[in-house]
Order: structure tokens, then C-alpha cells, then sequence
């Protein structure tokens, strides 16, 4: 009994930084997870994203500049993609269209089923198609095939926040309402952060 008990335990803490990883197929378990603010200082220019939506209409995130974007990259194999999803169905359902944008990155993934977790999750932003993981590959800070992860760019356009990893509604408030009140000067930002409600 004691060696099945141990090879439990084993194999549990084995399992421990994979699901802490996400769903990054071939991703290496120790990739870093968790949440790192870039201070607006620190920040790069503006992050490139150009493809098609998943109903194959085109997409520029730079149409998007002068509104804080919450990129979420996700597929529907992904466990914690779905744990995670209805924060982001709730921020871009209760948020107000000219100050955030939620916009999803559809990452490694077959289009029926993405279409169907689209439909389960009632996801009404823009979803962007990223067949073999080439945008997200393509986003600094962000390792390839981390799934799930996001970004959150201020309103130039620049990568405020990383999140690799899961994240939960009262973090993703407290994140997006942070890169909102650091408006630059001269900007409306007496904007009020989402709200926990839904």
C-alpha cells in the first residue's frame, strides 16, 4: 500500500508543473507562469497582430489604438482555456466598447471545434485565427504555444501586462483596471475599471 501511495505522490508532483504550464503542447514545464506588469517606460512599441478572423474577415490590432486590448490566447482542447473563459465573456459583455476591447486568439486549433466553444461560451468579440501558432509565437514576453496566455496593451498599443497562464475574473478586473488608470496624460481617464458583476 505505502509503494502505491508513493507512486501517487510521484507522480502527482510530476503532474504539478505541467498544469501550472497550461495547455502549451510541447511546452516545456518549466515555462514561467504568472503575471508581470511592463511599466510604461519599459514597454516596447506597438505589438503587430494582422490575420483573419475565424469568419474570415480581416484584422489589424492597430485599428484598435487609442482603447486598452485584452488579447486572450486560447483553443478548445485547452482545460484551463475554458476554466478561464467566461472572464473574459463577462469583461467584454460589461466593459465599455471605447475604452476595452477583448479579442481572442484562436491558437492550434480545428474550426469546428473552435466554433463550438465559441457557441458554448457565447463569445461575441473578435476571434482571430492562428492555425499553427504563429502570432502567438510572434508576441514578445510570451512563450511559443503557452496556452493559455494574455496580453494586455494600452491604448498605444504596447504590451502593459503578461499573463501566462490561467487567470480569474477579480485578477483580470484588477489587471485591466490598472493599464485603464494609467492613462496618458491629456487622456480620459475617468473611465471606471470593469465590473466584478455579472
Amino acid at each position: 500500500m505505502n509503494g502505491m501511495r508513493r507512486a501517487a505522490a510521484v507522480a502527482l508532483v510530476a503532474l504539478v508543473p505541467a498544469l501550472l504550464a497550461g495547455c502549451g503542447r510541447d511546452q516545456p514545464a518549466s515555462a514561467l507562469v504568472g503575471t508581470e506588469a511592463v511599466g510604461a517606460e519599459d514597454r516596447d512599441g506597438p505589438l503587430s497582430i494582422v490575420g483573419e478572423t475565424l469568419d474570415g474577415a480581416p484584422f489589424d490590432l492597430a485599428d484598435l489604438r487609442g482603447k486598452v486590448v485584452v488579447l486572450n490566447s486560447w483553443a478548445s482542447w485547452c482545460p484551463p482555456c475554458e476554466a478561464e473563459m467566461p472572464a473574459f465573456v463577462n469583461l467584454a459583455d460589461t466593459s465599455d466598447p471605447e475604452d476595452i476591447v477583448v479579442v481572442g486568439l484562436n491558437v492550434s486549433d480545428e474550426l469546428d471545434a473552435a466554433r463550438a466553444f465559441i457557441d458554448e461560451y457565447e463569445m461575441t468579440f473578435p476571434i482571430v485565427s492562428d492555425p499553427d501558432g504563429a502570432l502567438l509565437a510572434s508576441i514578445p514576453g510570451v512563450p511559443p504555444k503557452s496556452l493559455p496566455s494574455t496580453v494586455i496593451l494600452d491604448r498605444e498599443g504596447r504590451i502593459a501586462t503578461r499573463i501566462i497562464g490561467a487567470t480569474d475574473p477579480v485578477s483580470l478586473a484588477r489587471d485591466v483596471g490598472e493599464v485603464l488608470g494609467a492613462a496618458p496624460a491629456g487622456a480620459d481617464s475617468g473611465a471606471a475599471a470593469p465590473s466584478d458583476a455579472g
